[in-house]
């Protein structure tokens, strides 16, 4: 899991766009987004904390070869923090949740 401060723009058009368009389960904290980076896709697990801050807890790389799909979990924090950059930039611009 990783944890970056935001500014307060980053912060409230992250949110919004996760709350507009992410999967959120009933009582969950958290929202998933999919996203797909050079031909490959993931789910990454987003958690909005306290003071501006946004926290990363894992992401998933969807395989989907034949009738179901394999996922190979994501935990590394350097690729964490490359997804969460990736959806600040785009303002996560459509957050279409799994």
């Amino acid at each position: 899991m990783i944890i970056r401060q935001l500014s307060q723009q980053q912060y409230d058009r992250l949110v919004a766009s996760l709350m507009a368009g992410a999967h959120a389960e009933p009582l969950d904290a958290g929202y998933t987004v999919r996203i797909t980076v050079n031909g490959a896709e993931y789910a990454v697990k987003l958690q909005p904390e306290n003071r501006n801050r946004m926290a990363v807890v894992q992401a998933l790389r969807v395989f989907r070869d034949g009738g179901r799909p394999n996922f190979q979990l994501i935990t590394c924090g350097g690729l964490l923090s490359a997804f969460l950059e990736i959806l600040i930039s785009q303002g996560v611009g459509d957050c279409r949740g799994l």
